[in-house]
């Protein structure tokens, strides 16, 4: 049972080796490949992910009568407002990669009563009367309306009302009634949408730099471009690491380049926002073999 364990440890070590060398070593220079003449250099551009979520407040058209006639209060202002709830940094290659597998995009959250992100429900008026309703008296009428739907509510769950209503249908019913009541008092309280999306800047490493403004953020705007100086900094450092590499020989002919593994850190002013250490080849060491690298 050892000797299987110690084999799978093994094997397990190997492909982790693997894995990190086909990251951290790269040929380099021009050279013959099955037949191909081949071109290469070794860069590491990485891709600065950022997910936002917008919190926007609608004012509702009858906000100011809410105190008074439903004794809440309800926001008078609209309001858009920006967080970051997400960051992230990755290799351009295991960014492509995690695309193919879930496209980084938008997604909208209403967390109003009902209804349309944008719209409000038309509530029409009384029509017995001729008399045109002033928007006090509409949003008086609406919260009664509101209190007689409550009324409802409660005679059909304890029975006082609708007797022959059970099962099913008292679900439904009970169902209609909530969104009715969600419908009109959205017309007092406003609407709440939270859209959440995901920003993506590409950042060309050069060796001797190491800080990088990716982008700038504002509480009011969202992400906006680095030179828009009416946000604040997204900054992303670089900090190599000591590492030890192979002596280059000089009568090699084969030329490899080594990558650091360095501290990848992102940060919003004081905030950080998220780290990682991940291979760079822009603050490695380039070495010369005799023999391929294996």
């Amino acid at each position: 049972m050892k000797r299987i364990l110690f084999a799978a440890s093994a094997v397990l070590s190997l492909v982790a080796a693997t894995a990190t060398a086909q990251t951290d070593i790269k040929r380099i220079g021009i050279y013959s490949d099955e037949g191909r003449t081949v071109v290469a250099d070794a860069a590491s551009p990485l891709d600065v992910e950022i997910t936002v979520c917008c919190e926007q407040t609608i004012v509702g058209p009858y906000a100011r009568y809410a105190q008074k006639y439903l004794g809440v209060r309800a926001p008078l202002v609209d309001r858009t407002s920006y967080g970051i709830v997400d960051a992230r940094i990755l290799l351009a290659s295991d960014a492509c990669a995690a695309e193919c597998g879930a496209a980084a995009g938008e997604s909208v959250r209403t967390l109003s009563y009902a209804g349309s992100a944008t719209e409000f429900a038309r509530v029409l008026p009384n029509r017995m009367s001729i008399v045109e309703q002033t928007p006090e008296a509409a949003a008086k009428q609406l919260a009664e309306d509101i209190f007689s739907l409550r009324r409802h509510r409660v005679d059909l769950i304890t029975g006082e009302a609708g007797e022959n209503v059970f099962g099913a249908g008292l679900q439904c019913a009970l169902d209609k009634i909530d969104e009715l009541e969600q419908t009109y008092l959205e017309l007092f309280l406003g609407k709440r949408v939270e859209t959440t999306s995901t920003h993506r800047v590409r950042v060309v490493l050069s060796e001797d730099k190491t800080n990088y403004v990716v982008a700038r953020f504002s509480e009011t705007a969202g992400v906006l471009p680095s030179d828009d100086l009416s946000g604040e900094m997204i900054l992303l450092q670089i900090a190599p690491s000591q590492m030890q590499y192979p002596q280059s020989n000089p009568k090699g002919r084969l030329t490899y380049r080594y990558a650091n593994r360095a501290q990848c850190s992102l940060s919003l002013g004081q905030q950080s926002l998220c780290s990682v250490v991940l291979p760079l080849f822009e603050f490695g060491r380039t070495i010369v073999v005799a023999a391929p690298v294996k």
